[in-house]
């Protein structure tokens, strides 16, 4: 199916773009079907076409990302008062600042763990448990980079 970039699909579904699949899905079936959206339900039959295209292109996660890359891709040099990127396309606004605060929860959730595995280990002064402590802190640490990813990934 060929989407069209230019139509904020997001808007329509009434989701954020980082809302997840079943997000988009509850989304989709709360407008067509308790806001009566749907033409047999007494809806605009063009408002459930843009709906069902909406939800065909985000419900899809191979053309949503499709979409995302055309969407931003489209977006004009310095639009939303963003700044550009070497690229030319513009950042989203604050994007910077989203990305350092996702890089300083991973060092803040890394400096915490480390702090309480080595009180454990030298409270409980075991040396068995020390080995395990640094299993679990590795565990852990890498647990939270994953979890906490920077926003330009994609």
């Amino acid at each position: 199916m060929k989407f069209r970039p230019e139509i904020d699909y997001y808007e329509i579904l009434q989701v954020h773009p980082r809302a997840s699949q079943e997000m988009v899905k509850k989304a989709y079936r709360t407008l067509m079907g308790e806001m009566g959206a749907h033409p047999d339900l007494g809806g605009d039959e063009e408002q459930a076409k843009r709906i069902n295209e909406a939800y065909t292109v985000l419900g899809d996660p191979a053309l949503r990302r499709a979409y995302d890359r055309a969407r931003t891709a489209s977006i004009p040099w310095g639009a939303f008062g963003g700044s550009a990127t070497p690229g030319g396309r513009s950042a989203a606004p604050g994007g910077e600042l989203e990305r350092l605060t996702g890089y300083l929860s991973k060092v803040l959730l890394s400096i915490v763990v480390v702090v309480v595995g080595v009180m454990l280990a030298r409270f409980l002064r075991n040396p068995s448990l020390d080995l395990a402590d640094l299993v679990a802190m590795a565990l852990v640490l890498i647990r939270i980079w994953r979890e906490v990813s920077f926003l330009g990934r994609a």
